[in-house]
């Protein structure tokens, strides 16, 4: 399990939440990381199944795009796994590799950090709600958000490292989710 898929899962434990990895929401779906309603308890005995036959409730479902954020087709998937889960909230969360690399294109290397984070967010925001439109409410973090969210609530990220000041982005104002 990637770093960033370790912190959710204990930042959903902290919330006492019933956790999973790898989801199977329909025959074709998977989401990768999911957090249950703890009052209708996941079958035992299994690291993965298959909801369809489950009496469960995913209150919240996460898509973790390490370094495939900038792919429409990464991103309208992921808006699909987490229609096909049926969550309250659907969260893809954008990997900083995304940022790195966007940032190394010709096209933007003279931009701002600040400036290519809104980008990619209107890029992405823009492809889940214009192109794939999704059933329910979904929204985008990016990792040093997660990171931010964690430690509000008192779970400090896996690595252990804090994000440096000069890397560090600022909260973009068209995210529904205040942190």
């Amino acid at each position: 399990m990637n770093p960033l898929c370790e912190h959710l899962s204990s930042l959903g434990k902290k919330l006492k939440f019933d956790v999973r990895t790898e989801v199977q929401a329909s025959d074709s779906a998977f989401v990768d990381l999911v957090w249950f309603d703890s009052r209708l308890p996941i079958p035992t005995g299994k690291k993965s199944f298959n909801m369809r036959y489950s009496p469960v409730l995913p209150v919240v479902g996460f898509e973790i795009e390490l370094h495939t954020g900038l792919n429409a087709k990464h991103i309208k998937g992921s808006v699909s796994n987490l229609s096909n889960l049926g969550a309250q909230l659907g969260v893809i969360v954008i990997g900083d590799g995304n940022l790195a690399a966007l940032k190394k294109q010709p096209a933007h290397e003279k931009k701002s950090d600040e400036d290519i984070r809104q980008m990619l967010c209107d890029r992405v925001y823009r492809w889940v709600y214009a192109e794939a439109q999704p059933k329910g409410r979904i929204i985008v973090m990016f990792e040093d958000e997660v990171t931010t969210w964690g430690k509000r609530i008192g779970v400090e990220s896996t690595s252990g490292q804090a994000i440096p000041a000069s890397t560090a982005a600022q909260p973009v104002d068209v995210h529904p989710l205040q942190l």
